[in-house]
């Protein structure tokens, strides 16, 4: 399955609308949602669950893993813990490996 860009799918959308497949407001409101959406990167997840994993199994008592993620508090608490002395950092490392760990939206991070 091939991940669509913002601008890709506001594009589809834009299609739809001038085939009058939608209306004006529904382009607009899914214009809006993708535009307010952050937009980590255009990795696959496959790629961002790679990086995740090895920010956290290198330099994860700094929590620079949940800062990737969007996880900002977390992260600053990580940080100042230093992963709560290394457990916190090993029950995320081994989240991570589960496939369960999720970002700050609920999705999960997973190969």
């Amino acid at each position: 399955m091939k991940l669509m860009s913002n601008a890709e799918e506001i594009s589809k959308y834009k299609k739809l609308l001038d085939d009058g497949v939608i209306t004006q407001e529904d382009f607009d409101k899914k214009k809006n949602h993708l535009l307010s959406s952050t937009e980590v990167s255009n990795m696959s997840p496959d790629n961002k669950w790679l990086v995740t994993l090895l920010l956290c199994l290198f330099v994860g008592f700094l929590g620079i893993h949940r800062f990737y993620v969007g996880k900002i508090g977390t992260g600053i608490l990580h940080l100042l813990t230093l992963g709560a002395f290394g457990i916190w950092t090993l029950i995320d490392l081994v989240i991570i490996v589960l496939g369960k760990f999720t970002d700050k939206e609920g999705n999960l991070v997973t190969r």
